[in-house]
């Protein structure tokens, strides 16, 4: 964690001080997450289903072991009095996530160190926390576009609701979730002291127990401030990207053409302060009796694009069955999954800026100021399937994102066998790398993911986990690897 991280962390924990040695009066559990395991494969590349999605942590060389320690505390619990369900009014918890990767040296990595506090179902929170953004499923998906879980948590400071929270005199028919966040994007990179800020609203219409539930929202990210001396001087002010209070306020609200109110932005500042990004996304949920259905749509918006409606075939797209009812069966499903992104288009070959008709090359997750692409830790924020440079094969054209126009078919089914919990994935991608530098022969690649899960008891040492998985990578975007995963992890909880 970089240095203002820890600051945020160190005073997040002054604030909240006067609370901590408060009595609990609702029960309240502390989590200890012990895991210990190891990576193998058959090249030195750790198989990419092993490693997406998995917030950074993984390693992504073999041979490579792992130790992992969490430690964390959520809100207390509600509980019933005369009848009633009564939660604290104001609340607070903590989670610490330690990660060492032994591959050759020993790298230490702090996915989650934070503290969070609540007051009713708005909630504060200062650190790194694992999360993902946008509509989806979020255990077979292929991965949100614009905030997947792939790269390591950025720290920032959040405030929000919790969840999904109802509209007042709506009895719980509308209800909204939001959170606004300030953050800080790692040093080593080409443009550094680079902020995050993002923001998101989502809606919801039908109560909880409804039949039929209704989403929609968007969710908004952006790269800002920062200093290079290695990109070009018409992008800058003497090597400082716009940083200010006025450019934070022309970051917050998207301003169009912000250089004719501030005359000092750079030449660039034409259009919009900073790297603007994310989706525009809709979604259904119905109840089929033994089934819930879930469908959702993911619109990508990068440079006004969606406005015009000129990149509107391009999104993700998915459909996921949940079994409600599992029988007592020796082998069940309890869910399925079919996802579709397609990236290909960008709104076209053509970008004029004067005639939005003709405004594409949208370059995905690729910027001209913010040349690191929208990575952090070496790892793509959004949908993994956009290839950093650094990952595809050689004589492949590289770039920060190096292949952004893709065609993804993902698969994904999970269930039991006995006491064995199971999962899958597959996923077949069509890739034709960038607009700037295309892969002329239109790499195919196939990834695929099996995982077991199986509870165990050690005597007197309790209870365990025993986790396997095994992946595998065929084709032509990137190296051919067969690896898997051994794992043991033991969760102890006490009040």
């Amino acid at each position: 964690m970089n240095v203002k991280a820890g600051l945020v962390f160190f005073l997040s924990c002054c604030c909240l001080y006067p609370v901590l040695g408060q009595r609990a009066y609702f029960p309240k559990t502390t989590r200890y997450d012990l895991q210990a395991g190891a990576y193998l494969s058959s090249g030195d590349r750790t198989p990419f289903w092993l490693r997406a999605n998995q917030f950074g942590i993984v390693p992504t060389t073999t041979p490579a072991a792992t130790f992992r320690l969490g430690i964390s505390s959520d809100y207390g619990k509600p509980v019933i009095d005369s009848g009633t369900i009564r939660q604290k009014k104001f609340d607070w918890g903590y989670g610490v996530d330690l990660v060492a990767n032994v591959a050759g040296n020993t790298k230490i990595l702090l996915p989650e160190a934070y503290v969070k506090a609540r007051y009713g179902r708005i909630e504060f929170y200062a650190g790194r926390r694992r999360n993902v953004v946008g509509l989806m499923d979020t255990t077979l998906t292929s991965g949100s576009f614009a905030w997947s879980g792939n790269a390591l948590p950025i720290p920032v400071i959040q405030i929000g609701t919790q969840g999904f929270v109802s509209v007042p005199l709506t009895r719980d028919f509308l209800a909204i979730h939001a959170f606004y966040n300030h953050g800080w994007f790692d040093n080593n990179r080409i443009v550094r002291n680079t902020y995050l800020h993002q923001k998101v609203l989502y809606g919801r219409m039908g109560k909880p127990g409804s039949k039929l539930k209704l989403y929609a929202g968007i969710n908004h990210q952006v790269q800002w401030a920062g200093y290079s001396d290695q990109i070009s001087p018409d992008f800058t002010n003497n090597g400082y990207l716009p940083r200010s209070l006025k450019n934070y306020w022309f970051v917050v609200t998207s301003h169009r053409n912000p250089n004719k109110i501030d005359t000092t932005l750079p030449s660039f500042e034409e259009n919009r302060v900073g790297n603007h990004l994310g989706t525009v996304d809709l979604a259904l949920e119905a109840d089929l009796g033994s089934l819930n259905l879930f469908m959702y749509r993911q619109s990508i918006y990068d440079d006004g694009s969606l406005f015009y409606l000129t990149n509107i075939r391009d999104g993700l797209n998915g459909i996921r069955l949940r079994n409600t009812r599992p029988e007592k069966a020796f082998v069940s499903i309890h869910e399925a999954l079919f996802e579709f992104l397609y990236t290909k288009h960008q709104g076209g070959a053509t970008f004029l800026i004067s005639n939005p008709a003709k405004r594409g090359r949208d370059n995905y997750f690729n910027h001209s100021q913010y040349v690191d692409g929208w990575l952090y830790g070496n790892r793509t924020i959004g949908t993994p399937f956009m290839t950093p440079g650094r990952d595809v094969r050689a004589g492949l054209p590289k770039g920060a994102i190096g292949n952004n126009r893709v065609s993804l078919l993902h698969f994904g089914l999970s269930g039991t066998i006995g006491r064995v919990e199971w999962l899958g994935k597959l996923s077949y991608s069509s890739n034709i790398g960038t607009y700037n530098e295309p892969y002329y022969n239109n790499p195919r690649q196939w990834s695929t993911l099996f995982s077991l899960m199986a509870p165990v008891s050690l005597g007197g040492l309790g209870d365990f986990q025993i986790n396997a998985s095994f992946a595998n990578d065929y084709g032509g975007l990137l190296y051919d690897s067969a690896g898997g995963y051994v794992g043991i992890r033991k969760i102890i909880s006490s009040r």
